[in-house]
Order: C-alpha cells, then structure tokens, then sequence
C-alpha cells in the first residue's frame, strides 16, 4: 500500500446529527456544498490512484 500525506490544513467536516446512523441518510443531510466538496475530493484521489496505477511511480505521485 502507497503511503499518502496531507499537504493543505485538514478541515474537520461535522456532522449534523451523529445519532444517524443510516450512511444514505447521513450524506443527504449534509449541505449541498460538503457533499460538492466530498465528490471532488473522491473524484481526486481516484484519480490520482488510476494515475499511478498506469505506470508513474509511487514516488512522483506522492511528491505533488
């Protein structure tokens, strides 16, 4: 497994009622804009993850 690190602030997203305990529930309670901003971080670390699988090595990648 490739190590990762985290090279902006982390931000610690709350959750609006933790006695949820439904995932799909949980994920249409959140305001539109974290749920836009959870996809496109998905979208970059798939991306990213496709990328290096193509054949760039582990150690470019973790250097961006």
């Amino acid at each position: 497994m490739r190590s990762s690190r985290v090279t902006a602030p982390p931000v610690q997203l709350t959750l609006l009622n933790p006695e949820v305990s439904d995932p799909v529930e949980r994920w249409w309670a959140l305001p539109e804009p974290t749920r836009t901003q959870l996809l496109a971080l998905l979208a970059r670390l798939v991306t990213r993850a496709v990328l290096v699988e193509q054949g760039e090595p582990a150690a470019q990648a973790s250097d961006d």
